[in-house]
């Protein structure tokens, strides 16, 4: 009865007689319950969002980015083949809701061992970082609701890519 108080004094008109509980009684009564109601609908509206993220792989061969960190800070590159694969003259390139927002080449002699993982940090590494975790020189990996990131060959092909998608809805 307190919460229905105050907001019948807002209505009215800010009279702080405090008569009690109820309606208010007489043709107002009716206006309070159509404007509460609104009152309600658009607490929800404004107050609650929920968000739908999808994540989509591909790969031509046995290389693929298996993770990109929601924060921006890290790319996981996997290799789950047999055999090293070398990424030398390969570029990591990501794509945040239409432009290209950072790059990063692999030193021309950088390989990845058969089932293993290399994490790619932004900026500095931290200090539990794996010993085959490199940093680059990028500030962060970026954040967006569309994010492509693409592993693309010396020849221009891309070879990975991730792709997240992030929906609002209210």
């Amino acid at each position: 009865a307190g919460l229905r108080q105050v907001v019948d004094m807002m209505i009215v008109g800010g009279s702080s007689s405090g008569s009690g509980g109820g309606s208010g009684g007489g043709s107002g009564g009716g206006q309070y319950e159509e404007d509460d109601a609104n009152l309600k609908v658009s607490q929800v509206v404004k107050g609650e969002m929920s968000a739908k993220t999808t994540y989509q792989r591909s790969a031509k061969g046995p290389v693929s980015i298996s993770e990109c960190s929601a924060d921006g800070k890290f790319i996981v590159i996997e290799n789950t083949g047999r055999k090293d694969e070398s990424l030398g003259g390969y570029t990591m390139k990501r794509v945040i809701d239409g432009v290209e927002k950072a790059s990063f080449a692999f030193d021309r002699h950088f390989n990845l061992r058969p089932s293993a993982k290399v994490k790619v940090f932004a900026g500095k590494r931290p200090a539990n970082a794996g010993p085959n975790d490199i940093e680059a020189n990028v500030p962060s990996w970026g954040i967006g609701s569309n994010i492509i990131t693409k592993l693309v060959n010396a020849s221009g092909e891309d070879r990975a890519t991730h792709v997240t998608q992030t929906v609002y809805t209210s």
